[in-house]
């Protein structure tokens, strides 16, 4: 490695290949790590987003409750994906959302501020912002996708063939979470998808 950044830095060159090794020693002069026990919140909800964050190992759960007191998730991050909610960080509005680590996690934690500060002498800082929010816009526009099938099977059928990493690694509990179904009808899914698998091997 060119750089005497910690080796995590290396993961994030690849994905965000657009960033100089200059860049990232800029963001790891504003960046602290930051230990988050399972259960605990980056963000909660009702409180104003201050900071973003790379994930540096650990996965979380970008959640909403409903009307019934049902917990529902609109997002997974992984390692490496950004932490952040814009929409309240801009508009200095309280969070409509959770963002719960879902095991114990390490984060490279930046303060928002501080990094938006940087887009003007930084175009490719300013690059790597717009295209995270292009990948939040997809996403959410997946999952409205997801949700407007019609059937537990249907939702968890398009997970098992488009996003095989959410099937291997999050629970059946908050995968039917992510779907808006019951773990029980989703169980019963993903054994008719098993049982259909097997007799096409028979």
């Amino acid at each position: 490695m060119a750089t005497n950044l910690p080796s995590y830095y290396e993961r994030l060159m690849q994905k965000y290949p657009v960033v100089t090794p200059e860049e990232w020693i800029l963001l790891d002069s504003i960046a602290t790590i930051k230990h988050i026990k399972k259960g605990d919140a980056f963000l909660r909800y009702g409180k104003i987003a201050r900071d973003a964050a790379f994930i540096i190992s650990g996965m979380f759960k970008f959640a909403i409750t409903d009307e019934e007191g049902n917990e529902k998730i609109v997002r997974f991050g992984m390692v490496d994906d950004f932490l952040a909610n814009c929409e309240s960080f801009t508009k200095k509005a309280p969070s409509a959302i959770s963002i719960i680590a879902m095991e114990d996690a390490v984060i490279l934690k930046i303060n928002s501020k501080r990094l938006q500060s940087f887009h003007k002498n930084h175009p490719n800082l300013l690059h790597v912002h717009i295209q995270l929010f292009q990948e939040l816009v997809e996403q959410q526009s997946e999952h409205q996708y997801i949700l407007s099938l019609k059937t537990p099977l249907q939702r968890y059928k398009f997970l098992l063939e488009r996003r095989p990493a959410i099937i291997k690694k999050i629970s059946l509990t908050n995968i039917a979470r992510y779907l808006y179904t019951s773990r029980e009808a989703l169980s019963r899914a993903r054994l008719f998808l098993l049982d259909q698998s097997r007799n096409f091997c028979d």
